[in-house]
């Protein structure tokens, strides 16, 4: 029963984390760039008051320690000759590659992402038009944010891709 509770909880934080991190690098972060300063309303509600960093962060968590726990148990304790097979292998690597991609998510995505909410909220609460100050830090941020972003989506889709295949190896 553990163990399908533990699936449960991996794929399905798993399709939402990877899902939401595509969707982010392929077409709300180039389009929030694109738009400029128009684009800080949206982005405003979508980091600060839905709380989108926070969220993609905990379903990295789910996926990550269910994950781990999966993984425990299909190694019966992380033991030698399974974890050298070559499934032990290819399910070590896409660990390394979502564990990777969280913690790219924690020191730098959130943190970009709270520097430009603070820094939408500012610009707001001004409200007047953005300094050329702010809006230079803005789209610095973005860009940080953009290219984090695209690599933490690259190294989940080897993640998900290595699950997908590691029972199916040598």
């Amino acid at each position: 029963m553990i163990v399908l509770i533990l699936r449960l909880l991996h794929i399905g934080a798993g399709v939402f984390w990877v899902g939401s991190i595509l969707f982010l690098a392929r077409f709300l972060l180039p389009t929030s760039m694109a738009l400029g300063p128009a684009a800080g309303p949206v982005m405003d509600q979508l980091m600060r008051v839905r709380k989108v960093p926070q969220t993609l962060m905990g379903a990295g968590f789910v996926t990550v320690l269910s994950g781990f726990g999966l993984f425990w148990i299909d190694s019966l304790g992380f033991t030698g000759p399974w974890m050298a097979s070559p499934t032990g292998r290819v399910f070590g690597a896409g660990a390394g590659f979502a564990l990777l991609g969280l913690i790219i998510g924690i020191t730098v995505n959130r943190p970009t992402s709270n520097r430009i909410g603070a820094l939408a909220a500012a610009i707001h609460a001004s409200s007047g038009p953005p300094t050329a100050e702010q809006t230079a830090a803005i789209r610095a941020l973005q860009a940080r944010l953009g290219n984090a972003t695209r690599i933490v989506a690259v190294l989940l889709v080897l993640a998900t891709v290595a699950m997908a295949l590691a029972r199916y190896v040598g």
